[in-house]
């Protein structure tokens, strides 16, 4: 009989490796995208997000042939990590029997408690930063906002509401414009992906993986410079940030799309077509609707993202379509952490509702992106 190590090792650790590799990429390339943490708190460490920001709108000056060379070092870099993670990925492809499918066992009962508690820190410890930081939201600060006092109040709350309430609704408006635009585009690529696959569907499954090796600043200063001047003007407008944040979330909605209409059987299309049902009606009218439960838990995943997104908007966004997360980077950057940390709570309470919304309709209980 096997070891346990032996079992591990040579059974449980490969067939997990294609979703470990899958992760790796993922956290990869959002450690190289991202651009908040590192500008806000990675003073002396030069990144490329944030490089990329500051050499196309310096204070001291800007250098956009400097940019867009760090912009192409960039996708190289992350389309490298992408290629070999594919190569790595397909090496270690399984196909499970449905009639023997992997089944739940409960751990033993020292392992059990090991496991429960590491899990019970593990995520204790990732929500200390936002429990800290609502705390904050509720402290006074001097009149200059930079520095805490003693003393709660919701003083930080009403210069949040005086100063940025327009974006909340933004947020909402271009969230839902942006969301609406992702699962109608992702809904079509999938069937055309899953049922009527040919080299041209699968040529556009594959560009629209594209935006997902690169960083967002990258795709932001690309949006400028092709529609800043005529005859398509769009830089300073609402529509150019729901572009900009469609094109960076769109890969997760279709993976998640793709993912939930190759679990439909083809058969019930099949017979439906065969009473002389058009494709477009049994597309909207029977496809769409089993698809649902997917449709609607990727849509509340990408909505989180959505809420979120920094990287490319800081690059287009206008005093019109300043967003939560624009407003808390424009207080902290005036040096208001009071009101930046009352915006932050707010975001984060939009989140936290999102991801309820989440488990609310979603059967399997499992978050993935």
């Amino acid at each position: 009989m096997a070891s346990i190590d032996g079992k591990f090792f040579h059974i449980t650790l490969p067939l997990c490796m294609p979703a470990i590799l899958a992760v790796s990429l993922m956290v990869f390339i959002r450690a190289m995208a991202d651009f908040g943490t590192p500008l806000l708190i990675g003073e002396g460490y030069r990144t490329f997000s944030v490089e990329i920001y500051k050499q196309y709108v310096g204070e001291s000056g800007s250098n956009h042939n400097f940019a867009a060379a760090i912009s192409v070092i960039a996708v190289i870099i992350t389309g490298i990590f992408f290629l070999v993670q594919k190569k790595l990925s397909a090496s270690y492809s399984f196909k499970m029997n449905a009639l023997h499918p992997i089944k739940k066992k409960n751990g033993k009962f020292f392992f059990n408690i090991i496991i429960h508690l590491y899990s019970y820190v593990l995520v204790a410890v990732s929500f200390l930063p936002q429990v800290y930081l609502i705390y904050t939201s509720f402290r006074k600060t001097s009149r200059s906002g930079s520095d805490f006092v003693r003393g709660y109040s919701l003083n930080n709350y009403l210069l949040f509401f005086k100063r940025m309430w327009s974006a909340v609704p933004t947020t909402l408006y271009i969230g839902v414009l942006t969301l609406l635009l992702t699962i109608g585009i992702a809904v079509l690529v999938s069937y055309l992906v899953v049922r009527r696959s040919n080299i041209v569907n699968n040529t556009i499954d594959t560009l629209s993986m594209i935006p997902y090796i690169i960083p967002g600043s990258v795709i932001g200063i690309s949006l400028v410079m092709t529609y800043n001047s005529k005859p398509i003007v769009l830089t300073g407008t609402v529509l150019i940030m729901i572009i900009a944040i469609c094109i960076r979330r769109i890969p997760y909605t279709i993976r998640s799309s793709v993912a939930t209409l190759q679990q439909i059987p083809l058969s019930v299309e099949e017979a439906a077509e065969s009473l002389g049902i058009s494709k477009g009606k049994i597309l909207f009218r029977i496809t769409v609707p089993m698809m649902s439960n997917g449709i609607i838990a990727g849509a509340i995943l990408s909505w989180i993202t959505i809420l979120t997104e920094l990287s490319s908007s800081i690059i287009l966004y206008s005093a019109k379509s300043t967003t939560l997360t624009l407003a808390t980077y424009i207080f902290v950057s005036r040096g208001n952490y009071g009101a930046a940390a009352a915006s932050a709570s707010i975001l984060t309470a939009f989140t936290t509702l999102s991801l309820c919304l989440f488990f609310a309709f979603s059967k399997n209980k499992d978050l993935t992106l």
